[in-house]
């Protein structure tokens, strides 16, 4: 009778382990650095949300013009750039953040901010001359600067006795500031930068259905069909996130550009 032996057994068992170990790790290891970096972003994407309200509230307040959005966006934006450094006191470390915060936000090729509405057919729809020369600035001293020549405005007052356009929308429709921020988020986890970069913003064109992450990784993009965050500074992998924020305007809209920074 062939007796059986548990040692050589056993030895099988472990080389059978080692085998499937060094499959799965590397899968384990991506599904870690996939779970820490999409939580950096969504992270990012509950910051910017929040501050795409206090920028578009802060359109609301001053006009809508576009640098009031931007300092409300910077603002908002802070804490994602505020880390401490040791002994390093409060106020300088906000200082640093703000620094940080406006040289990407001010960046057009990091961030594109969009006033949606009210869009440029509602302001030639609505558009009222100034009565005086000093009456928008009296009421919003931010636009000082802008009233040299300029006096439009979209009016703020007594909306439900105007009338409305031909098109069907209401003046209570273009008292409704709706502000798009997308911004360039750039992602810290190696590996994971690169394959999600290729995967959402630059797909590479010569990959076809199967391919596998090695090959995002190896490849060099090449299909992207916007130019959005496409940019690579440093060796940055960068992905847009865009929020989207509405407010009613509490003084006239007085801003002609609809675009920025």
């Amino acid at each position: 009778m062939k007796r059986f032996h548990f040692g050589a057994f056993r030895q099988h068992q472990r080389g059978q382990a080692l085998v499937e170990y060094i499959y799965v790790f590397p899968i384990l290891i991506m599904l870690i650095l996939g779970a820490i970096q999409f939580g950096f972003i969504y992270q990012t994407k509950s910051t910017l949300n929040y501050a795409t309200f206090a920028a578009t509230r802060q359109g609301a307040l001053n006009g809508g013009i576009m640098s009031s959005i931007v300092d409300g966006l910077v603002s908002g934006m802070m804490p994602l750039f505020a880390h401490s450094k040791g002994n390093e006191r409060d106020l300088d470390m906000l200082k640093e953040a703000w620094k940080l915060s406006f040289a990407q936000l001010s960046d057009p090729d990091l961030t594109t901010i969009t006033i949606v509405n009210p869009s440029q057919q509602m302001w030639s729809d609505y558009y009222e001359e100034v009565p005086t020369s000093n009456f928008l600035t009296e009421l919003i001293p931010s636009l000082s600067s802008l009233f040299s020549g300029k006096s439009r405005y979209i009016p703020n007052d007594n909306l439900m006795y105007r009338k409305e356009a031909a098109n069907g929308t209401t003046i209570q429709d273009a008292n409704l500031l709706k502000v798009r921020i997308t911004y360039c988020y750039r992602m810290a986890v190696p590996l994971l930068n690169k394959l999600i970069y290729n995967l959402v913003v630059d797909p590479p064109t010569t990959l076809v259905v199967g391919s596998t992450a090695a090959d995002m990784l190896a490849s060099e993009g090449g299909g992207s069909s916007s130019k959005q965050c496409t940019k690579k500074q440093d060796g940055q992998y960068r992905i847009p996130i865009t929020s989207e924020a509405i407010v009613r305007m509490q003084t006239p809209f007085a801003s002609q550009q609809w675009v920025g920074p």
